[in-house]
């Protein structure tokens, strides 16, 4: 009897079209090549009306996408980014934390850990410079996506479909006078930022601050998160960019084969 009365409890506060939105999202993430509304419908058992007003809500909040060509409906990052802000310090924290004192100890600069959570990065982590002055951020701070290292490593190597996405409603706002303010250019960079496999930023973000970071892969060999070293510019000049680019990028594919990175999918980067 108290389990009956249980369950017509939960029923009384079910939300019906948050469920069956929830469930569209848990289908299609089992379905990485997607699956049509038809499809959708036929696989929940939902009405052709209620399926393409949740799809039509979730595609314009940026969960879902849409292939014009095949008709078919993916998940997009944004629910990936979820699930990392979520899992961060108990999954990408704890497999990154021992590569980033590591980084600090080579190159004596603070160390930073980031993600991307819609058009905003978020710092998770950070290790601090050996030197008596030193660059603090606090966890949680967000960054700009167009003048961090941050975004670039993780931007450049995203699908273009995704990036353009997201740049779309990204704001190039100057904060110094390198920052980079012309989405033809910053495309540009970002080319180049996968070319070298790393990403700098030469006082764009703060004058007198640079930067040097490089993308950390899953096992599926998509950017999940990024690290960079952080200091004035006179201990990290330009000159000293691509040097110091190699051994970032040494650290964070060693945070990339804790998450699942297997080489072969790199090459295919």
């Amino acid at each position: 009897m108290a389990k009956k009365k249980e369950e017509e409890a939960k029923s009384n506060y079910n939300v019906p079209n948050l469920e069956r939105a929830l469930m569209i999202i848990e289908l299609l993430s089992a379905k990485p090549k997607g699956l049509t509304l038809a499809e959708i419908m036929e696989e929940l058992d939902i009405t052709k009306s209620s399926t393409f007003r949740i799809t039509s809500t979730l595609i314009f909040r940026n969960y879902l996408q849409k292939n014009e060509t095949t008709k078919k409906l993916t998940l997009t990052r944004k629910v990936l980014s979820l699930g990392i802000s979520a899992l961060s310090e108990q999954s990408i924290v704890e497999n990154s934390i021992d590569a980033m004192r590591a980084l600090r100890d080579e190159t004596k600069e603070s160390v930073m850990l980031g993600i991307l959570l819609g058009d905003k990065g978020t710092i998770l982590e950070q290790v601090p410079s050996s030197y008596p002055v030193k660059l603090f951020v606090e966890q949680g701070t967000q960054f700009s996506l167009h003048s961090s290292v941050g975004g670039k490593s993780i931007l450049a190597f995203m699908p273009e479909d995704e990036r353009n996405r997201i740049l779309e409603g990204v704001t190039l706002n100057r904060f110094t006078e390198n920052t980079i303010i012309s989405k033809h250019e910053y495309v540009d960079c970002l080319e180049e930022v996968r070319l070298k496999g790393y990403a700098t930023d030469h006082s764009e973000d703060i004058q007198g601050i640079n930067c040097v970071g490089a993308p950390i892969f899953d096992e599926s060999g998509s950017p999940v998160a990024a690290i960079w070293i952080t200091g004035p510019n006179g201990r990290l000049p330009s000159s000293e960019f691509d040097e110091k680019g190699e051994v970032v990028i040494k650290h964070a594919m060693t945070i990339s084969e804790k998450l699942g990175f297997l080489k072969k999918v790199e090459s295919q980067l």
